[in-house]
């Protein structure tokens, strides 16, 4: 994921967690169909826990570039492949990927979305709010408006701190070349739910 306390030194790897609450907000809001997903940066599987705590009709594939997280990810089920996801196939199981789910590296969240695009029907990005509001992805975001759903509650990522920004699900379904997207914002999260110890690692990447 992105940089969490600019004042900070990054994480190696771009290793942030996933907070679970993040990913159930979304799934209570949006109708995402079952079937075989996709984490292509999916660490040590806090997202594919997330789904699992409120899912029982999603298989995964996951691929990530750390060799030390496949057991985690193969705990989980999880058909998984350690490679650099923007190098190597997505679908390591049978049948068509569904959703494409990650919480993807900042500096890295076009060439994934390029890649996601391309492997699903339906792509969901937990993106700082400010990727809408660059010139560069202005054709972009134009050509594929998603759907925003906003978070009112600032993620921690990194011992408890959190970004200067604020956060959202960039939903991307079908048709891609609609005129427009929606925007909402998901229900609030209690502070104590917030707080609880994420005990897994989510989302890692070479940048």
């Amino acid at each position: 994921m992105s940089a969490t306390a600019r004042s900070e030194v990054r994480v190696a790897l771009d290793v942030y967690p996933t907070p679970a609450w993040c990913v159930h907000r979304l799934l209570e809001q949006v109708e995402l169909p079952g079937g075989h997903w996709c984490e292509p940066c999916a660490g040590d599987g806090a997202i594919l826990s997330a789904v699992r705590d409120v899912r029982g009709d999603v298989t995964w594939s996951a691929v990530e570039i750390r060799p030390e997280c496949r057991a985690a990810l193969e705990a989980r089920g999880a058909a998984t492949q350690v490679a650099d996801a923007l190098s190597c196939p997505w679908r390591l199981g049978p049948g068509p990927l569904v959703i494409v789910l990650t919480n993807p590296p900042y500096s890295l969240a076009e060439a994934f979305l390029a890649k996601a695009l391309r492997e699903a029907r339906t792509v969901a990005f937990l993106l700082r709010l400010d990727f809408l509001g660059s010139e560069r992805r202005a054709r972009l975001l134009r050509a594929t408006p998603p759907d925003v759903y906003v978070l009112p509650n600032r993620p921690s990522f990194v011992a408890g701190k959190t970004d200067n920004c604020e956060y959202a699900w960039l939903v991307w379904g079908q048709p891609r070349d609609r005129a427009h997207g929606r925007i909402a914002v998901l229900p609030p999260t209690e502070r104590a739910i917030r707080r609880l110890r994420q005990p897994i690692t989510e989302m890692s990447h070479v940048v």
